[in-house]
């Protein structure tokens, strides 16, 4: 969740609907800043202001968080108050705010502790994939979260104090206000917390407020009558300013006029002067409804029915069957009124309260079929809509709605982008229509809307939102027994499980639909459903099973003449090879997706293609050719919106960077594509990003720092089953553990890595291992089986064409040739090395060699030769930036001199 809505506005309790501010585009990265905007001409409460002020001026030298309690009854302005104040003191919390409406009293459920932890948890940039699901773990880890942190918590609309209890934070640095009808007694008896309760406004700041409302001339004429609209209110603040509204909107009605059709009204709830004061905003109401005319009384209760949290003048025309023009006259209209609230150029929504009022109407007035045909107009609007604008994202996509065709080949990228904008605004509202459709019995609404929101869903990885529409799809194509839209819930919740690296769920639900798919004998859905089996393969490093599934599933692809799932397979089968380290077949595959890709205007596969391409020239040693390949598949994805895609090339490029000897670029690059990578959960892209940022450290001198990095990528390459990954993982860790010379604890990672890497095939992994397991030999002295295991590695390395890793061989063979005193065999394998890293400009490699050399043609006796390499060497590292080598070097080079 990126921002919210940048023109919000709240009355009384009002912050949106159920208090949920509208929020679109990707989450923030840090520090969080979820405070709703202000509230403009805010008057009143000067008293609770100056005790709220007192409170944390008392509470500075606790070593306890300052916990506030602002009671009162419905409507009072609890909301209004907690904000107005939270933004006075925000500047002092330079971690950040957060903000919750835990739905105490909303027609919606309200938070669990567990659900409030998880906002706040994700807020604090915890991927969600990485929150736990038990509660006692959820509360010690956003406590630890919040450790040592200035952070202002705002716990709107709490229902009990076992609601709010798991989230008070250890850290006296915070503080958090909480705002309840109820007392919250246990809050105050178990966490000690001040309390502010609220009272309907005295009669002057009642009155203040009418004045600002309404504008003083009206007021100030009938001083009387004024004072009469106070009391018929209760002194409320959200009843007073919609009743002001309704005078500053009606220029020719008198405050006394006013007051008279108040008193005379049928309210939400009898206006009562005792303690439960609901009908002072029931009375509200029901003067803002009555001076409607017929017609925008109808639309306002309709508005009711809509479970989103906002809405536009194109989804109100469907709603109530008129123009988007005609809608949006009516909004407007419905504004100046004060009942619907504008939060964005076109958008609106709904206060809960108003929304209940207008829904009981609606319940009372309309007969069911006008209520349920208004509903089915919006589903259905929302429905041709998302499919629409789905053809712009994946035109390639086989829906469940075959009459529409993609748009037409190289399509106005500024027309995608507004499609990709449209989803993005209303992708909470289509979740809540998928639910209502469900929840009428609506099924083909249901599963065609599930279909529909599909590629927006995956491209940006909105994962959890997705399964929770296509379960919900599911469900109602299996009660209607119709097979192919079972087939489609069950192949696109297989892909978003394989995203989420969840390869069990995964591989279930593929069977069922590749079952599915031959039950129907649906040959296109049979191809899908097993290149997406193959994948799965491929997050578990089983590339041998995963080319068998991809050889039967390129076949049919073949056979059916399906050009976009060929090049698609061929995608999965070069990832295949490339896991082999058979690495000219793979590239065979790239290059053959690649042209089709290009052939049919693929954007989004081409920037795939591009991508395993970069990969192959990178593992031959060929960086800035890799390079060039990986900046045009970012390019592309960037175009497209990919965010994962996005991710993935920039970590890519990060660790070309490395190996160029680039490193603040190579940091640069990666930490980006972390901060991507867990803002979409993206579990496997986040423990890739973590290995390559694992080396970087290393390479900089920092080994504790790579050594986190690396036992958190590695534990979630453990997680998610991903051999590959895991082999990488404990590779990178070897080198550091060897670094901080734990030379045990750095041959038992090299050794594991070796096992995983034999069993996967991955003979690239095996021929690193090797060079691992030699490096801590050399190190700990023992030459002669040093040298047999970095021959053998370079054995591979020459096998498979890496350059690269030929060089990282020779480097170590010909520091074991010196130490054995076999120093022109050292020379010879030193030169070899130095002309690969050259070749290939591997920096890093480069300043290793001539370190080496440096070494040995001092040995040698040629100290000319032994002071160029090592200046050389001291040069090159300036250059870099390399701090871990440099003492090294400049010792050398002095005992050189």
């Amino acid at each position: 969740m990126a921002s919210f809505a940048e023109h919000a506005r709240f009355g009384g309790d009002a912050v949106g609907r159920d208090k949920v501010v509208y929020m679109g585009g990707d989450p923030p990265l840090a520090p969080p800043r979820e405070l709703p905007l202000d509230i403009h001409g805010f008057s009143g409460r000067s008293d609770s202001l100056a005790r709220l002020g007192g409170l944390v001026d008392e509470n500075r030298r606790s070593r306890s968080p300052l916990i506030i309690a602002i009671t009162g009854m419905p409507g009072v302005g609890k909301t209004a108050l907690a904000v107005h104040w939270a933004h006075l003191i925000a500047d002092r919390f330079t971690d950040g705010h957060i903000f919750i409406d835990l739905r105490g009293h909303s027609d919606r459920a309200a938070l669990t502790s567990r659900e409030a932890l998880s906002r706040a948890l994700r807020a604090l940039n915890v991927p969600a994939s990485r929150i736990p699901a038990d509660e006692g773990e959820l509360t010690t880890l956003y406590r630890s979260q919040l450790a040592r942190k200035q952070i202002l918590i705002v716990l709107d609309d709490a229902a009990s104090f076992q609601q709010v209890h798991p989230l008070m934070p250890g850290s006296p640095s915070c503080v958090v206000v909480v705002t309840a009808r109820d007392e919250l007694a246990g809050l105050v008896a178990h966490d000690h917390a001040r309390t502010v309760p609220l009272h309907p406004l005295p009669a002057g700041e009642a009155l203040e407020l009418i004045r600002t409302v309404a504008g003083p001339e009206r007021t100030d004429a009938e001083p009387e009558a004024a004072r009469r609209l106070v009391h018929m209110c209760g002194g409320l603040p959200l009843a007073l300013s919609v009743a002001a509204a309704n005078l500053a909107t009606r220029p020719q009605q008198s405050v006394a006029e006013a007051v008279r059709t108040l008193d005379r009204g049928d309210r939400l709830s009898n206006l009562t002067l005792g303690r439960d004061m609901d009908g002072a905003v029931g009375a509200a109401f029901d003067l803002s409804y009555r001076g409607l005319d017929p017609g925008l009384r109808a639309a306002f209760r309709l508005l009711g029915l809509i479970e989103g949290p906002t809405f536009t003048p194109q989804a109100t025309g469907a709603l109530l069957a008129v123009t988007p023009g005609a809608a949006a006259r009516v909004l407007g209209r419905l504004e100046d009124a004060n009942l619907v609230q504008a939060v964005a150029s076109d958008r609106y929504q709904l206060h809960d309260l108003l929304r209940e009022y207008a829904r009981g109407r609606a319940e009372e007035e309309d007969e069911r079929v006008v209520r349920e045909s208004a509903l089915e107009r919006l589903a259905t609007w929302y429905l041709t809509r998302a499919q629409q604008a789905g053809r712009f994202l994946d035109r390639y996509r086989r829906t469940i709605g075959q009459e529409l065709a993609g748009p037409p080949t190289g399509a106005d990228p500024a027309e995608r982008a507004r499609h990709l904008d449209w989803f993005t605004a209303e992708h909470l509202n289509l979740i809540e229509v998928v639910g209502q459709t469900s929840r009428l019995g609506w099924d083909e609404l249901t599963w065609e809307l599930a279909d529909a929101v599909y590629d927006f869903f995956e491209l940006r990885r909105y994962s959890h939102e997705n399964i929770a529409v296509h379960r919900l799809g599911l469900a109602a194509a299996e009660r209607r027994g119709h097979l192919p839209s079972q087939f489609f819930m069950r192949h696109h919740l297989a892909v978003v499980y394989r995203c989420l690296g969840r390869a069990r769920e995964a591989f279930a639900e593929a069977e069922q639909a590749r079952r599915l798919s031959r039950q129907v004998r649906d040959r296109y859905g049979e191809a899908a459903a097993l290149d997406n089996t193959a994948r799965i393969h491929l997050h578990l490093s089983e590339y041998r099973e995963a080319l068998a599934t991809a050889r039967t599933a390129l076949a049919i692809r073949r056979e059916i003449g399906d050009r976009h799932g060929e090049a698609t397979t061929l995608d999965t089968t070069a990832r295949g090879f490339q896991g082999l380290s058979e690495y000219q077949r793979a590239f065979e595959c790239a290059a053959a997706a690649l042209d089709i890709r290009q052939a049919i205007g693929d954007v989004r596969g081409e920037a795939e293609a591009l991508d395993i391409i970069a990969r192959v020239y990178s593992a031959w040693g060929r960086s800035s050719l890799s390079l060039r390949y990986a900046r045009e598949s970012l390019e592309k994805r960037g175009v497209i919106g990919d965010r994962h895609g996005e991710g993935e090339a920039l970590a890519f490029i990060g660790h070309l960077h490395m190996w160029l000897g680039r490193y603040p670029e190579a940091l640069d690059y990666v930490e980006r594509a972390l901060r991507i990578r867990r803002a979409i959960c993206d579990r496997h892209g986040e423990a890739e990003a973590l290995v390559y940022l694992s080396t970087i450290l290393r390479r900089l001198g920092d080994h504790d720092g790579a050594i986190r990095a690396g036992l958190e990528g590695l534990d979630i390459h453990q997680e998610l089953e991903d051999r590959h990954g895991e082999a990488e993982a404990l590779n990178s860790l070897s080198r550091s553990f060897r670094r901080k010379k734990d030379y045990e604890r750095a041959r038992v990672d090299a050794e594991r890595s070796l096992q995983i890497s034999r069993s996967i095939g991955d003979r690239s992994g095996e021929a690193t291992a090797l060079n691992a397991l030699a490096l801590v030999a050399h190190w700990q002295g023992a030459q002669g089986t040093a040298r047999k295991g970095a021959t053998r590695s370079l054995r591979l390395r020459r096998r498979i064409g890496d350059l690269r890793g030929e060089a990282n061989s020779l480097d170590l063979l010909c520091k074991v040739y010196l130490e054995l005193g076999l120093l022109e065999k050292a020379r010879r394998t030193a030169l070899r090395a130095g002309d690969i890293v050259a070749a290939v400009e591997d920096n890093y490699g480069q300043v290793v060699t001539l370190h080496a050399l440096a070494e040995i043609t001092a040995e040698i006796g040629d100290r000319d030769e032994a002071v160029r390499n090592a200046r050389k060497a001291i040069d090159l590292e300036r250059n870099l930036g390399v701090r871990s080598r440099r003492n090294k070097t400049r010792r050398l080079y002095k005992e050189i001199l």
